[in-house]
C-alpha cells in the first residue's frame, strides 16, 4: 500500500511540474508573517485528503517561500518542518527564522503548514478560548471530556485517519515539486525531527542535508516516554540543587517535597486559594495528580524556569502554588496559541499509543509522575480513529546523507538517549549534546553558527562540536533573604 502511494504522488507531482514547466515554480503572492519584517511569498496546493482516493475529499496545504536576499540565488533551500505534533511552521517562522539568517542571503527558506495544522485544514479545538476561571483551566476531566468532545466533532467533518506523518511528507514533497527544488536541506525541532525523518525515508534523493533539533524518533511510542523522560528531568534537576550548596541549604528535602505534594494531589487533591497569574484575581482550585504532573512538566522545558521551580516547590509545599502556576503558565500560554489537538491526537494514537505494551506501561507506573500522561492518551485515543501505519515507518533510512543532530542534556521530552540512537542507526549522523540545555538547542549559544556552517557545506568538516558543550547552566532562583526556606 505504502509503494503505491508513492506512485501515485509521484504522478500528480509529474502532472503538476509538466503544467507549470520543470524549472518554474508555483504561483505565490506577497503575504506577511508575524514575526518576519520583510514580505515573503505564499502559496498552496490542493491535494487529496486521502491519497489512496485521488478523486475524493481535497484540502489545500499552505506554505511561505522566505526568498534568499542575494541577487545570485539557486543554493538548495531550507524546508523548516514544526513540532508538537499539532504545531503550523508558518506561525513559529518568526521565532526560527533568525537561526536562517545567514543562510537566507543566498536560500530560500519554507515553511509548510503539515496537513492538520495552521491553514492547512487545521484539526484545531477552541481551547484556545479563555476559561470562565482558573479552576476550570485546572479541571483536567473536564479538559479531557472537552477535548474528546472536539475530535468526535472533528471527525465528523474530516477523515482523521489521513493526518498521520508518512501520509503528511508526501504534501511536503508535492509542495517541493511546485516550487521546482529538485533538492533541499531538512530541518526539524521535536516533532519535526520524526516528519524530517520520514521525508528522508520516503524521498532520500531529494534531501541534500537534515538536521535534527531534539530527535522525536518514530518508535520512541510518546505517551509512555512522556513521563519516562520528564521524571527523569525532573530527578536530574531535583539531584542538581542537592549538588548545588545555595540551593540545598534552601531547599534542603526537594525530592521529598515533591513526593508530598504528589501524594496529596493524588489523594482528595491540593486545595488551595492561589491567584490567578495573569488576572490577579484571587481563587480557590483544586488540583489532582494528573494536572499537577503537567504543572511540574512544563517549567523543564526552559532551563531558566527550571531554576525557579525549587523555589516554586518550596512555596507549593506551604500551600501556596501561585509560583509553581505562573512558571507553568508562562509556556503554556503561548504554546496553546499555535496547537491543532485534532492533528496531535490523529498522529499519536495511531503512530504511538499503539506501541505502548505491557512493558513501557510498567516503566511509566514506576515514575514520579506515574500513568497520567498515558491515562489521558488512553482515553482519548478511543475517540480517534486510524489507519494501519506501514511497517517500513518505524525503520530509519540507510541514505548517504549527512545529519546534524542536537540534544539538550536536560530536555524532558527529547532527551540524548533517543539522538544517541538515532545517530548510531543512520549512516551519516553527527550527535552534538549541549549538557544545560533542554527542549530546542538551535536557538542557543553557538548553535546557530554550527546550524548555518553544516548546512552551508553538507558537513561537520571544520565547525566546533564541542562548543555547546561549553554553556554554563542558569542558577537556581535565590529568594530575597529570610524567604523561601520551607517550614
Amino acid at each position: 500500500m505504502a509503494e503505491s502511494t508513492r506512485l501515485l504522488r509521484a504522478a500528480a507531482a509529474a502532472v503538476l511540474l509538466a503544467a507549470t514547466g520543470s524549472t518554474a515554480a508555483a504561483p505565490t503572492e506577497a503575504c506577511r508573517l508575524k514575526g518576519i519584517d520583510r514580505e515573503v511569498q505564499c502559496g498552496r496546493i490542493s491535494v487529496a485528503e486521502d491519497p489512496d482516493r485521488p478523486e475524493g475529499r481535497r484540502i489545500e496545504i499552505h506554505y511561505a517561500v522566505v526568498p534568499a536576499l542575494a541577487r545570485v540565488r539557486g543554493l538548495e533551500p531550507v524546508y523548516v518542518f514544526a513540532g508538537g505534533p499539532g504545531q503550523s511552521a508558518r506561525r513559529v517562522a518568526g521565532q526560527v527564522q533568525p537561526l536562517f539568517a545567514r543562510l537566507n542571503a543566498r536560500r530560500d527558506i519554507v515553511y509548510i503548514d503539515q496537513r492538520g495544522t495552521g491553514a492547512s485544514n487545521a484539526l484545531a479545538c477552541d481551547s484556545r478560548q479563555p476559561a470562565a476561571s482558573l479552576a476550570e483551566t485546572l479541571d483536567a476531566e473536564r479538559l479531557a471530556a472537552r477535548t474528546r468532545e472536539c475530535l468526535r466533532k472533528l471527525g465528523a467533518a474530516n477523515d482523521l485517519r489521513q493526518y498521520a506523518t508518512w501520509i503528511a511528507v508526501g504534501d511536503v514533497d508535492a509542495v517541493r515539486a511546485a516550487l521546482g527544488h529538485e533538492r533541499i536541506n531538512l530541518w526539524g525541532a521535536s516533532y519535526g525531527t520524526r516528519s524530517a525523518l520520514e521525508y528522508l525515508r520516503q524521498f532520500p534523493q531529494r534531501v541534500r542535508s537534515m538536521v535534527l533539533d531534539g530527535v522525536a524518533p518514530p518508535d520512541m511510542a510518546l505517551p509512555a516516554s512522556f513521563g519516562i523522560d520528564a521524571a527523569a528531568s525532573l530527578n536530574g534537576l531535583i539531584d542538581g540543587c542537592a549538588r548545588d550548596p545555595a540551593c540545598n541549604s534552601r531547599y534542603p528535602a526537594l525530592g521529598p517535597a515533591v513526593e508530598g505534594l504528589l501524594a496529596s494531589a493524588a489523594g482528595e487533591g491540593l486545595k488551595t486559594t492561589v491567584t490567578h497569574p495573569l488576572t490577579g484575581t484571587p481563587e480557590s482550585v483544586r488540583i489532582d495528580r494528573a494536572t499537577l504532573a503537567s504543572v511540574l512538566r512544563v517549567p523543564l522545558y526552559s532551563p531558566p524556569l527550571a531554576a525557579l521551580l525549587p523555589h516554586a516547590l518550596a512555596e507549593a509545599a506551604r500551600s501556596n502554588l501561585t509560583p509553581l502556576l505562573a512558571v507553568a503558565a508562562s509556556i503554556t500560554s503561548s504554546v496553546a496559541e499555535n496547537f491543532a489537538e485534532g492533528m496531535h491526537f490523529a498522529v499519536v494514537c495511531a503512530e504511538d499509543l499503539p506501541r505502548v505494551d505491557a512493558t513501557a506501561r510498567a516503566a511509566v507506573a514506576a515514575t514520579r509522575f506515574g500513568a497520567s500522561f498515558l491515562r489521558v492518551y488512553d482515553e482519548t485515543c478511543a475517540a480517534v480513529p486510524r489507519r494501519e501505519v506501514p511497517a517500513a515507518f518505524y525503520k530509519l533510512s540507510d541514505a548517504d546523507v549527512p545529519v546534524l543532530v542536537l540534544s539538550g542534556g536536560v530536555d524532558p521530552a527529547t532527551p540524548p538517549r533517543h539522538g544517541e540512537r538515532v545517530a548510531k542507526e543512520l549512516k551519516r549522523a553527527s550527535h552534538v549534546i549541549a549538557p544545560q540545555l533542554a527542549h530546542g538547542v538551535s536557538m542557543h549559544g553557538c548553535a546557530p553558527e554550527l546550524v548555518s556552517g553544516f548546512i552551508r557545506q553538507a558537513g561537520t568538516e571544520g565547525l566546533d562540536l564541542e562548543c555547546l558543550r561549553r554553556l554554563p547552566a542558569p542558577k537556581f532562583f535565590a529568594p530575597p533573604t529570610g524567604e523561601g526556606r520551607p517550614r
